[in-house]
């Protein structure tokens, strides 16, 4: 259980108020669920410390990601960190390859039956398919991203001033350096700098930094959106003391 410091720190943290009434928010609900690849992450860390620095520098740079992506997709030409840069360029290859007119970004949502909320990165139509795109700086897509998707599909499905959500998608966007030499591939997250694959002993000579999308459709709405209803059991077992 996190170590909040009054009732007003966890309302804060753990949620939004909307027209008068608190909801707990989605993020909040899903990270109750266990995550085994964060777990390994900070047992590869110097210190717990070290890895909680890392993290939060990481989370600066997707803030960054996903403000320029969104003032993109909102026709902004938005003034882009070279740091970040190669992520940018992946999301115009991204807008050039698929059709996208975007309805909603970055909107704070709620869902009264199960009493939740949210914000979303995008609602948008893709292809002619209207559906909630979360943007993600991750190394993979998670399984956790369902979860996540489908509380949010569900919480706009409520609302009749827009066309119900048919789908979900994640947009990973992510930038690594290749090595001429042996094909190992070089990524920098955080401040820290991984190395995986290659020869372990070549001198490598680097890529410039390219960018990467990858754009996976979200099945099995309905799975997710159970299991996500589960979390949100398990985030009120954990948190009872605190919602009296």
């Amino acid at each position: 259980m996190a170590d909040y410091n009054s009732i007003d720190d966890f309302r804060a943290r753990e949620g939004y108020e909307i027209d008068g009434v608190w909801y707990p928010r989605v993020t909040a609900i899903v990270s109750i669920k266990a995550k085994p690849a964060l777990y390994r992450y900070y047992a590869s860390m110097p210190s717990f410390r070290a890895a909680d620095e890392a993290k939060e520098q990481s989370a600066l740079e997707g803030a960054a990601v996903h403000e320029a992506a969104e003032a993109m997709l909102a026709g902004k030409d938005p003034i882009i960190p070279a740091e970040i840069r190669p992520s940018l360029e992946a999301f115009s290859s991204f807008l050039q390859n698929y059709h996208v007119t975007p309805l909603l970004i970055e909107e704070r949502i709620k869902n009264k039956e199960h009493q939740y909320a949210g914000t979303i990165d995008v609602l948008a139509e893709v292809d002619g398919t209207i559906g909630v795109l979360d943007i993600k700086t991750s190394k993979y897509v998670y399984r956790d991203y369902g979860m996540q998707t489908a509380a949010y599909v569900a919480a706009l499905r409520e609302r009749k001033d827009i066309p119900p959500p048919q789908t979900s998608w994640i947009l990973r966007l992510d930038q690594k350096s290749s090595c001429n030499k042996c094909g190992a591939s070089l990524r920098q997250k955080g401040g820290n700098t991984k190395v995986r694959g290659g020869i372990s002993r070549c001198s490598h000579q680097w890529s410039p930094m390219q960018g990467e999308f990858e754009f996976h459709e979200v099945q099995e709405y309905e799975h997710n959106f159970q299991a996500f209803l589960a979390a949100k059991k398990l985030w009120e077992w954990e948190n009872a003391e605190w919602l009296k």
